[in-house]
């Protein structure tokens, strides 16, 4: 089911995806997917067969994103304002226990939403993410900008895929996420290359009570110019500092592993999530 719901304190519209294959008679859990930049709920098509014969699962666009609420020119974004979005949503679904899943953007959203301890929120999972996206991607910011001067939204996709994706895709695959991505207005990608340079690390870490896991590449990533993907000791660094955190290896060279690996991301994710509910 597809729809849109205007969310009053934030006052933009959200668009989701609700894919509920559940017995009728449970009274399944949800799930909630968040994106990336240029992405949308489609993002996660390879999730949803593995989760929502257990799960309700809800996918929203970020705002600016999908078939939500297209930002204005000289409209800005913040991981707060786009948490705040997902908390109305949330609020207004009037959902009372959700399994968030964040990849890249996504990740820094559903981090926000752990550290102010919302109360629906009950586990974490991480697939594809930096912890300060400004000390990760700023010294690229300039060439990326430049890029979607130049090239567009689709210019900047397609120099950056070998970076984001590894090599775990076909040619075949690069060319579909360049032509997706491509879709997003570059209004919400350059707003996107702001926010990015204004997320550092978080301060809060050690206030996330829900239990949290983060799957991570373990493969060194490609030696391309874009190479995002995070070293594991990088990762562990900071995951010290979440009280009920572990960390699930998994062999790829990817940064967007949620994208490479769907099928072994979300059954992770699946089983991680069974852990919590029984």
């Amino acid at each position: 089911m597809r729809a849109r719901l205007d969310t009053a304190a934030s006052n933009t519209c959200l668009a989701y995806q609700l894919d509920d294959f559940s017995d009728g008679w449970l009274n399944a859990p949800h799930v909630m997917l968040l994106h990336g930049i240029a992405e949308s709920a489609a993002a996660f098509n390879g999730w949803v067969p593995h989760l929502a014969r257990q799960y309700r699962v809800i996918r929203p666009d970020l705002r600016g994103h999908g078939q939500s609420a297209a930002l204005q020119a000289h409209e800005t974004l913040s991981v707060a304002s786009l948490a705040d979005d997902v908390q109305q949503l949330a609020t207004e679904l009037r959902l009372e226990r959700v399994h968030v899943v964040g990849a890249k953007l996504g990740a820094q959203v559903a981090l926000e939403l752990a550290q102010r301890q919302v109360p629906w929120m009950a586990s974490l999972t991480l697939a594809g993410v930096l912890i300060s996206p400004a000390a990760a991607l700023s010294k690229w910011l300039g060439q990326w900008n430049q890029l979607l001067d130049e090239e567009g939204v689709e210019g900047w996709a397609r120099a950056t895929m070998p970076g984001r994706m590894g090599g775990a895709l076909p040619s075949e695959g690069l060319a579909w996420w360049t032509q997706y991505m491509a879709n997003t207005s570059a209004i919400t990608v350059r707003a996107c290359f702001q926010l990015i340079a204004a997320s550092q690390e978080p301060r809060a870490l050690e206030q996330i009570r829900c239990p949290t896991q983060v799957i991570a590449p373990v493969q060194p990533g490609p030696s391309s110019q874009f190479n995002q993907q995070p070293s594991l000791d990088e990762i562990r660094r900071w995951l010290a500092r979440v009280p009920d955190a572990k960390l699930v290896e998994l062999s790829a060279d990817s940064y967007h592993i949620a994208a490479t690996h769907p099928d072994t991301c979300a059954t992770l994710t699946a089983r991680f999530i069974k852990e919590q509910t029984s």
